[in-house]
């Protein structure tokens, strides 16, 4: 595909520009929906698909800053290295640790990569240890301990699962209990391992 396809194209037009035979286009069309998954392939506006290095389109690695800004490092290098920049209004809702697909705004000067998330891949998580906390109209949302994390989340009404903003304190005091005070609940590690203990006991994953 990349030596015969030089631009974003549906369906229809790469079943005839690859030449594949029609008993073969079933399994063609779910392999591109692989392709695109994976991030090899990034899929636009007019269900038209193209290849990342033809759009300018890097597919990388997010890694946010409590200052509310973060970088992609992306998997394919950038002419002049480096990673690409992203400000806090184009980080898209992406988390630290997500694979996004992020695109090039600009070249400072300087040489600073500057760019914007347009789609996201792969959550890293699928949890997040934080706060548990009600706004004045009762709208339940957690505060994630993971500073990296730069936004809350809402917990729709019905989700809680039990959770109450009063049981704060006692998990402070028993934090404090086994010798960790609770600002060391920031940590990015101990967080993985609180996170992956509670889903153990869930049974959601897999001791």
């Amino acid at each position: 595909m990349r030596e015969r396809v030089h631009h974003p194209a549906g369906t229809r037009e790469l079943l005839q520009l690859l030449k594949i035979p029609r008993e073969e286009r079933v399994a063609f069309k779910r392999h591109l929906k692989a392709l695109v998954a994976s991030g090899e392939l990034i899929q636009i506006r007019g269900e038209r698909f193209g290849l990342p290095e033809k759009m300018d389109l890097y597919v990388g690695t997010l890694e946010t800053h409590p200052a509310g800004y973060g970088f992609v490092v992306p998997e394919r290098p950038l002419d002049g290295g480096g990673d690409i920049y992203i400000a806090a209004p184009y980080l898209s809702e992406a988390m630290n640790g997500d694979r996004v697909v992020a695109r090039i705004e600009r070249i400072k000067e300087g040489g600073r990569v500057e760019g914007r998330i347009i789609r996201i891949l792969e959550r890293r998580n699928n949890w997040l240890v934080g706060r548990y906390d009600r706004d004045r109209d009762g709208m339940g949302f957690v505060v994630p301990f993971d500073r990296r994390v730069l936004m809350d989340i809402i917990v729709p009404a019905g989700q809680e699962g039990g959770a109450s903003p009063g049981e704060m304190p006692a998990i402070r005091s028993r934090l404090k209990e086994i010798g960790l005070e609770p600002y060391d609940a920031l940590s990015p590690q101990l967080m993985d391992l609180l996170a992956a203990h509670a889903a153990k006991q869930k049974g959601v994953l897999k001791a």
